[in-house]
């Protein structure tokens, strides 16, 4: 007899959603291998920008035996190898004299022209030679959040800062407008070229008593939105910092928004990683007094008086990565000894902060194993 029952040539309703179950869990599964393994390779291209600053600091330190300043007006600069004239003044930052060492030197000669030119001067916030050049990959970390847009101006972002060491740093005070124990001209290799300390601004390998492989260069920041005031990558206005000593602790407790534990109440006027050759402390520089994402706080805004803490920060998992005057890009631990956050800083000697202090400090004579 016939056989009239057809073959069955399709699942069953329970059989596809079994399917449809099955495909997920694996994609769920793959989906944190593929992420790291994305995050691996922006992490390895970060730590490669890196290298090439540092080798950028080593050509810069060959060509006029010292390393740049940490914040000069460039058309100021009179002495070393930047003689500009005389002009309208700009805060100009360490990452303008080591272009023509990362193959940007048609860009910085725009910005020598153009900082002959009042009323702009040389100030890079105010810059149409970096307006025009847009992002410069060279500066900007694929990991950190929207790194590839510019961020003011057309601007590019500047995530890569430069260490000022161990202290409570200010923008453009004297000491004599500090206490005894907030001078911010001697803890670090990236000191202002103000007029009154010239002298003391010209730093080199010979400084560095320490040790290449024992001091920080340059670590990195997040980069997060500005008008968001965020705690990774951006700066709290919190006078509590400033009692008339030099305390980053206080910091820790700078108040945040109810609702999101991740954002500051009341945020600084500041550009963080934001300009590219910006030489203010607050925007393109970070303090080795509290651990890398730990909080950062500014005292009076962004003016002359802006003095505080600036804790690195990436999006890198547990940490953020440093090079070190030897050329070395070191992954430093958010949990990393930070030692005594309620010590006044210290103007000589060993640093208070810990081995994370000691790192930025040339000559405090503390050479501490870093893990």
């Amino acid at each position: 007899m016939t056989d009239f029952r057809k073959r069955r040539t399709g699942f069953t309703l329970v059989e596809l959603l079994v399917v449809i179950a099955i495909i997920g869990v694996m994609v769920g599964l793959l989906l944190p291998a593929v992420q790291a393994a994305r995050e691996a390779a922006r992490r390895m291209q970060c730590s490669n920008n890196m290298k090439q600053l540092g080798l950028a600091l080593h050509n810069y330190h060959s060509a006029y035996n010292q390393f740049p300043v940490g914040q000069a007006s460039f058309n100021k600069y009179t002495w070393g190898p930047h003689n500009q004239g005389t002009s309208t003044l700009g805060a100009v930052g360490p990452a303008i004299f080591l272009m023509p060492f990362m193959e940007l030197t048609n860009l910085y000669e725009q910005f020598e022209a153009e900082s002959k030119t009042p009323p702009r001067g040389g100030a890079p916030w105010d810059s149409v030679a970096l307006r025009n050049a847009g992002t410069q990959a060279g500066f900007v970390c694929p990991s950190a959040e929207g790194g590839d847009i510019p961020a003011f101006n057309g601007i590019s972002k500047c995530l890569y800062v430069f260490s000022v060491g161990d202290e409570q740093w200010h923008n453009g005070r004297t000491n004599a407008q500090e206490g005894p124990t907030a001078q911010g001209d001697r803890r670090s290799m990236f000191v202002p070229a103000l007029e009154a300390s010239m002298v003391l601004s010209k730093r080199s390998f010979k400084d560095l008593l320490d040790g290449t492989a024992n001091t920080i260069a340059m670590s990195e920041v997040a980069g997060t939105p500005r008008e968001l005031a965020t705690v990774k990558g951006d700066v709290a206005a919190f006078n509590g910092i400033h009692n008339g000593n030099a305390l980053p602790g206080p910091c820790l407790n700078a108040p945040r928004q109810v609702n999101n534990r991740f954002q500051y109440l009341t945020g600084a006027d500041v550009w963080r990683g934001l300009i590219l050759g910006d030489g203010r402390t607050a925007n393109n520089k970070f303090t080795t007094t509290l651990p890398p994402n730990a909080p950062s706080c500014a005292f009076g805004g962004l003016g002359n008086d802006a003095w505080g803490t600036y804790a690195p920060s990436s999006e890198h998992q547990g940490g953020v990565q440093t090079l070190m005057f030897d050329g070395a890009v070191r992954f430093i631990t958010d949990s990393i000894d930070s030692g005594n956050l309620n010590a006044n800083q210290v103007t000589s000697g060993e640093s208070p902060y810990g081995i994370w202090g000691a790192m930025g400090t040339p000559q405090g004579k503390e050479v501490r194993p870093f893990e």
